[in-house]
């Protein structure tokens, strides 16, 4: 016997079912765990209905109060709602008018993207054509991998999906491991893997994962393959394709060509278009130094090198500048912005509205090619003409600021540009770790410098050192652990903390000198630019 259908199910519960039927049914549920278990979860909502129907006893004003509330619910045509649980979680007045009785219907109906679990961008496309009722499950080892809805759009794809035991108990759904024993691909037509960003997350016993196609080329359609080996511990085989298709995406989506450009300070910002996607609006924008300032800042680097070396100066800092801006209506109200000091009480640039965001640079980040951004924001429920306001654009410099001082006789203050920093602590690190060697213990000496103190909002960020010892040799630094925290003192500067570590440097040395090699300055603009986001 073929797996029966959901109607099949609900009608051997309610006993309507003849013998031989009956019998039929019995047979492939104690032969199939995955209906055994959909027969339970089917057998609870019942119970649970009953029980949540059950007439209560209502005050007579009770019908009135509730009519007065309640919108009218205005039916999709050519959509057939099968969420993945199976029964109706809410009842269907007379007129078209749905009245949801409990509290957690709205999980039963929507899934986890019907919450506040989740960004109001998905919040709003669960009630369109773009979200897509899955229910696909498989069975190994005793645990069921429950693939329940799926938010297909032009920016992004989204599914949920739960892990269960044989007892329905929801179990921890992560599915992301450093082993890679479980796989989740995106596909398209021809079956041939599409490069995105992809991020996981879990929120009450759900798993979310979710695409971003923002810099996908042409994908319309595809699969979504999960092979997964290890879930919750046990080891199996659970293999799930689900199909996804953008036509409903692509029908709602605008696309507005802008191609504006602005120059400030050295630094070019072209505004390349915007899309009005259901789930996300998101904005792609373009940035590089003039010629002018590139080859400045160029040649301000290769003296950096000339004085430390090639690993110290390039390390792994991208020096690309960056902007921060707003987004506005047409009445200049902030619906949204990217890395701006909008916040009195934070030391830091700030975001508001920002789903997520991605990006490249053309050529090695050495070349200091454009880099192309594309920023995703929650949409807006009531459309309108929205402007794009630049508000703060941050270029690297080359600052030639050193301190010198002996590790014993610390602690040791300095000033730079709006901080007052303290040299708390020079210490030697000794780890060790095992690895597949003949000799099975790996020793790594390091050395660790520690500064904290305050400083002013706005003052640059402090992004490469370098470590002197006493003898002239210079060390590459990682940066770990630093931070800008919300806590300020009576002058009103933000508590800054900052660690570097050199991995060749294996001694501490009686005098030391820190370089600063590179410095992020933010540039707030006198004059805004505005740009509207629409076709004028």
């Amino acid at each position: 016997m073929m797996c029966p259908k959901e109607d099949d199910l609900l009608a051997y519960i309610d006993g309507f079912l003849d013998e031989e039927e009956t019998e039929a049914m019995q047979r492939h549920l104690h032969s199939c765990p995955y209906c055994e278990q959909q027969l339970e979860v089917m057998e609870s909502e019942k119970t649970f209905l009953e029980e949540t129907l059950k007439t209560p006893v209502l005050p007579e004003e009770f019908a009135q109060t509730v009519m007065e509330q309640i919108r009218p619910y205005k039916a999709k045509r050519n959509r057939s709602w099968k969420w993945g649980l199976g029964t109706a979680a809410s009842v269907l007045l007379a007129g078209g008018i749905l009245v949801f009785v409990n509290p957690s219907f709205a999980e039963i109906v929507g899934g986890i993207f019907s919450t506040d679990k989740v960004d109001k961008g998905l919040n709003m496309a669960v009630d369109t054509d773009i979200a897509t009722p899955v229910d696909i499950a498989v069975t190994d080892a005793g645990i069921t991998l429950h693939v329940e809805h799926l938010i297909a759009d032009t920016s992004r794809i989204a599914f949920s999906y739960s892990v269960t035991n044989s007892h329905g108990k929801r179990l921890n759904p992560d599915l992301e491991d450093d082993q890679k024993e479980n796989v989740i691909t995106l596909l398209d037509q021809d079956d041939k893997a599409v490069e995105w960003s992809r991020s996981w997350g879990n929120t009450d016993d759900y798993g979310i994962y979710e695409f971003s196609l923002v810099e996908a080329e042409n994908f319309t359609a595809g699969t979504i393959r999960i092979v997964a080996t290890e879930i919750a511990g046990k080891s199996g085989n659970w293999t799930i394709d689900i199909p996804v298709d953008l036509s409903a995406a692509y029908a709602k989506q605008q696309v507005v060509d802008i191609d504006k450009s602005f120059v400030e300070s050295g630094i070019e910002v072209n505004l390349g278009d915007i899309s009005y996607a259901t789930s996300t609006t998101d904005i792609t924008y373009h940035t590089r130094y003039t010629d002018e300032a590139k080859q400045e800042l160029q040649a301000a680097i290769k003296e950096k090198v000339k004085q430390f070396n090639e690993e110290i100066v390039d390390s792994f800092f991208p020096y690309h500048p960056s902007i921060g801006y707003r987004i506005e209506n047409e009445q200049g109200e902030v619906l949204g912005y990217h890395n701006i000091y909008a916040k009195e009480d934070r030391g830091h640039p700030v975001t508001e509205n920002m789903i997520g965001g991605s990006g490249h640079w053309d050529g090695e980040s050495k070349d200091m090619g454009t880099m192309t951004m594309t920023d995703s924001f929650v949409p807006e429920e009531e459309k309108g003409e929205l402007y794009f306001v630049l508000d703060t654009v941050y270029k690297t410099n080359t600052p030639d600021f050193s301190v010198t001082f002996k590790p014993e006789e610390l602690p040791y203050t300095f000033d730079y540009k709006g901080y007052e920093l303290t040299i708390d602590s020079v210490e030697r690190e000794v780890d060790y770790s095992l690895q597949k060697s003949w000799i099975p213990i790996d020793r790594q000496v390091s050395v660790e410098v520690s500064m904290s103190g305050y400083a002013e909002q706005k003052a640059p960020e402090l992004a490469v050192w370098a470590i002197e010892d006493g003898e002239g040799q210079s060390y590459f630094t990682f940066g770990s652990g630093g931070a800008t925290l919300d806590e300020t003192d009576e002058k009103g500067r933000f508590k800054r903390e900052v660690n570097l570590i050199s991995y060749d440097l294996k001694d501490i040395p009686e005098k030391m000198t820190l370089h600063l090699i590179a410095e992020t300055e933010a540039i707030k603009l006198e004059n805004e630019w505005r740009v509207p986001l629409f076709q004028e």
